[in-house]
């Protein structure tokens, strides 16, 4: 069976092929922890690909930022208005840097409101505008080049975390440590 959807606002359409057996043995997990474990689990696999080439795109200065790109699953307090919803699996790939917003987007020049002098090497400047740095879009270009491989990875890395849940509920069932929300969800 395929399923084909569309992403609105990004123009990236896709399709998924068995996806019907990947979510009916999905259902097979006995708890919602276990599905979304393996779905988390999943999404941080299929994410290697856009934080490889992110890491690798964005410019080096002092490496700082190079290194604070990663995968995860949680926001920084400033970041979470509006966006938790604890039935969802989300994970978000992007920079803890606290300047990683003016590479990606670039500023504009602006004019300061009060002019500063400074002292370079024995010279007296005059500062009276900020400047401008033009955007360079690193992680929006490791999405762009990698949406469709992470895609594909996420449909197997999804069958593997389900194979590694049963063999670990298996392993559990054999010593006899179920857990009675298991037990219950395997009775189903």
């Amino acid at each position: 069976m395929a399923t084909k959807a569309q992403m609105k606002g990004y123009g990236f359409s896709f399709q998924l092929t068995g996806l019907k057996e990947l979510m009916d043995a999905l259902e097979q997990l006995p708890t919602i922890a276990m599905k979304k474990g393996v779905i988390r689990n999943a999404l941080k696999e299929a994410a290697k690909p856009i934080e490889e080439a992110a890491k690798s795109s964005v410019p080096v200065v002092t490496g700082n930022l190079r290194d604070s790109i990663g995968i995860s699953t949680s926001l920084k307090p400033s970041q979470r208005k509006g966006r938790f919803d604890r039935s969802s699996v989300t994970v978000y790939i992007g920079s803890s840097a606290p300047h990683a917003h003016l590479v990606e987007f670039g500023t504009v020049e602006r004019v300061l409101d009060e002019p500063r002098i400074v002292t370079i090497k024995g010279r007296t400047v005059k500062i009276t505008t900020t400047g401008f740095m033009p955007p360079n879009p690193f992680l929006r270009n490791a999405w762009d080049a990698n949406k469709e491989k992470a895609l594909k990875l996420l449909g197997q890395a999804l069958w593997r975390q389900i194979a590694k849940s049963a063999r670990r509920l298996a392993k559990k069932a054999a010593r006899g440590t179920l857990t009675r929300r298991q037990i219950e969800g395997l009775n189903k």
